[in-house]
């Protein structure tokens, strides 16, 4: 049976690795007696797939993992004991059954909602005015180092959606960028091509809210794919 977990990410857990988070899911699933399946061979691990790591110091909202057990279980109380055992800022919002013959969690990642939140004071309306200018430009073009030179690349068509929001104390900035092994834009590289500032010098903090499948105006969030209603 494979399982598939939508999760969080938030608080002091977003500064723990990918590998950590791994170990974390791999322990709360042993306690929790969820009948996990293990790989063949000398050096068996247990069969649990993430859809994309997560940088340190990034918050989320929707994070994946798809679980393969070696028998069925009630997915509903899996979601429950498991909200029991993982440590604070982790938490499984929803959990389904996933059809046999879906295509891998990572395969699958096309597309990343972010939100990036500015602390007061941190970008001035003359920065806020630069930015929707370069967003609203035909290109966006930066310097991105290869192995052997650096070369010019336009990052504009990997920008899905892009909207600036100022809220009471705060400015956000909500993003839909291209993710995944096909093509995929951080939001690091992103921002430093639209302020002018030193990024190190700035007090925000950036959360990923969502990762979707699909292509351009098909896209749905990885819960809904290959999810068995039966």
């Amino acid at each position: 049976m494979r399982i598939r977990c939508k999760f969080t990410k938030l608080g002091y857990v977003k500064f723990v690795g990918h590998l950590d988070t791994v170990r974390m899911f791999q322990r709360a699933i042993r306690v929790a007696r969820i009948p996990i399946a293990y790989s063949q061979g000398f050096n068996p691990h247990a069969k649990v797939y993430f859809a994309m790591p997560l940088s340190v110091g990034v918050g989320s909202t929707g994070e994946y993992i798809d679980i393969i057990t070696k028998e069925d279980v009630d997915v509903t109380k899996a979601k429950e004991v498991l909200n029991t055992i993982l440590p604070e800022g982790i938490r499984v919002l929803e959990a389904t059954a996933i059809t046999e013959g879906t295509p891998s969690l990572m395969s699958l990642v096309t597309t990343a909602d972010y939100k990036v939140v500015f602390t007061q004071g941190a970008l001035t309306s003359e920065d806020m005015a630069h930015i929707q200018e370069r967003i609203n430009a035909e290109s966006l073009v930066v310097l991105k180092k290869g192995k052997k030179k650096t070369s010019e690349v336009d990052i504009k068509p990997l920008v899905k959606a892009f909207e600036i929001v100022e809220q009471e104390g705060t400015v956000e900035i909500h993003m839909q960028v291209a993710a995944g092994s096909a093509s995929n834009l951080s939001v690091d590289l992103l921002l430093k091509a639209l302020i002018e500032k030193e990024l190190e010098t700035l007090d925000y903090s950036v959360e990923r809210l969502e990762l979707y499948a699909g292509e351009e105006n098909a896209i749905v969030p990885l819960i809904q794919v290959g999810a068995s209603h039966a």
